[in-house]
């Protein structure tokens, strides 16, 4: 049985500036990074370096992944994150440069806010109620 989701593949332009992007404004670690083959490169980042769910930043390279770059989702929330205290986050991150679509709000099971990496993939930020600490899981 499946126990645990190890990896996303997020599309991006271009791995350097995406890189500085998930560590510098939104404060990831980067996992793994490393060339293989011709000239491929691994480049992983999460959260937190012993995250279970690793960030894999892919570099598009036929028209169908260039044109899927930051619509991975159809304009949908990509990935929701979680944080236990959102208005520090949201406080220290937009400090950091991110574009964010409002401020934090009561959301069904706590506080949340969406905002967006470099190219335009939709993300939430989410607490969960201090009442339940459940939030929606």
């Amino acid at each position: 049985m499946i126990s645990k989701a190890a990896q996303l593949t997020i599309l991006v332009k271009d791995q350097e500036a995406a890189k500085q992007f998930y560590t510098e404004q939104l404060g990831f670690a980067v996992c793994m990074d490393m060339e293989f083959g011709s000239g491929a490169r691994y480049l992983a980042v999460a959260p937190r370096r012993d995250n279970e769910t690793l960030f894999e930043l892919v570099k598009a390279t036929t028209p169908e992944q260039t044109a899927l770059i930051g619509k991975q989702s159809a304009d949908q929330v990509l990935i929701m994150f979680e944080t236990d205290d959102i208005e520090r986050a949201y406080r220290e991150m937009k400090e950091r440069g991110v574009s964010f679509h409002g401020e934090p709000t009561a959301v069904p099971g706590g506080k949340g806010v969406g905002f967006e990496d470099l190219y335009g993939n939709q993300f939430d930020l989410f607490q969960a109620d201090k009442k339940t600490q459940s939030g929606f899981f």
